[in-house]
């Protein structure tokens, strides 16, 4: 049903999420129009999607693993998924029920959030959270990678611009709800929502962007992407090995993000592979250069339900249900 050209259709919109149809039909040597109605049909049909991400490297970020009796986990998950401040849902193998990812403002909605409101659900009878210190790779920059050398070179989107010393209004946080809910939505149609002329809704986007408050993304559901098993690896890693770990990890095609938290194990790297055996290939790799580093768990993703606040089906595609999660904290407004 899915060719070739929808792939690459959708690795160009990995690289540029906003490239102009021309740009993207030039890339892959098609019409417009073609690409136009390839990605719309996409869309529809939940494959792909383009979305506005909180950065959460400049939010209060937390992993958090929760344990629930099982006659109570599909309401359970139904209560999760629909709270905003959680940003994905996940049912995984190991030593707990749900991984969710929570952000947060601050410290302290963070802590109710995660202690008196998902502690206090029916059916929950335990969680333990880790705080996110530092992204090192987003999950912004995995690619299916189905484009060569030089169609990459083509896609690259436009170099980034000096930083905006403002900080965000209003405005801004509407426009970012605007581009969560479709990333691609036309420069035209955004500013008629916001009742602002061209040039003002040009300035803004170009803040928001340069400033990393947001990060474009474009998802895509397993069966365009070509894997078929996610899973997560934690492990305790030496500071004197910290940086030859990363290095080992960037060479990994399918890496998809990584990350360090708090706590024991304080390395989290997130992989999708094609097949079972692949997650032992990467694991070797790593141990023969750093001898006796081992991941301390593997987590597999058995069902996902939500990601960055797009409520997805059975199979990973997105429903077409959005809850926009928190994309600029309050924290940040200029009138505090």
């Amino acid at each position: 049903m899915y060719e070739e050209l929808d792939r690459r259709l959708v690795n160009v919109l990995q690289i540029d999420p906003r490239a102009t149809w021309a740009k993207v039909g030039k890339v892959l040597g098609v019409s417009p129009t073609t690409v136009a109605h390839r990605w719309q049909r996409l869309v529809d049909d939940g494959i792909a999607w383009i979305t506005a991400c909180p950065n959460l490297n400049q939010q209060m970020t937390a992993i958090v693993e929760v344990d629930c009796h099982t006659e109570s986990l599909p309401q359970v998950i139904k209560t999760l998924c629909a709270n905003p401040m959680i940003v994905s849902v996940d049912e995984t193998t190991g030593d707990r029920d749900l991984l969710l990812t929570v952000v947060a403002p601050d410290l302290l909605t963070l802590s109710d959030m995660v202690i008196d409101w998902i502690g206090g659900l029916r059916g929950v009878h335990g969680s333990r959270s880790a705080l996110v210190t530092s992204v090192v790779i987003g999950s912004d920059t995995w690619h299916i990678n189905a484009l060569n050398k030089s169609e990459k070179i083509l896609a690259r989107g436009p170099q980034s611009g000096e930083l905006w010393m403002l900080p965000p209004d209003d405005l801004d946080r509407e426009l970012a709800q605007l581009l969560a809910a479709d990333g691609r939505a036309s420069a035209t149609s955004l500013a008629r929502t916001l009742d602002i002329p061209a040039s003002t809704l040009h300035r803004r986007l170009q803040k928001l962007l340069t400033n990393r408050k947001i990060q474009l993304r474009c998802d895509v559901s397993p069966e365009l992407g070509g894997w078929n098993l996610e899973c997560t690896w934690t492990a305790t890693i030496p500071l004197n090995h910290k940086t030859r770990v990363l290095e080992l990890l960037r060479q990994q095609p399918a890496l998809r993000s990584c990350m360090w938290i708090t706590g024991n194990n304080n390395l989290r790297v997130n992989f999708r592979v094609e097949r079972q055996n692949g997650i032992g290939m990467i694991e070797s790799a790593i141990a023969e250069v750093i001898p006796g580093l081992a991941p301390a768990e593997t987590i597999v993703y058995m069902r996902s339900h939500k990601s960055m606040g797009w409520i997805l089906g059975r199979t990973g595609r997105a429903t077409g249900e959005f809850i926009c999660p928190p994309l600029i904290g309050d924290h940040e407004r200029g009138d505090h």
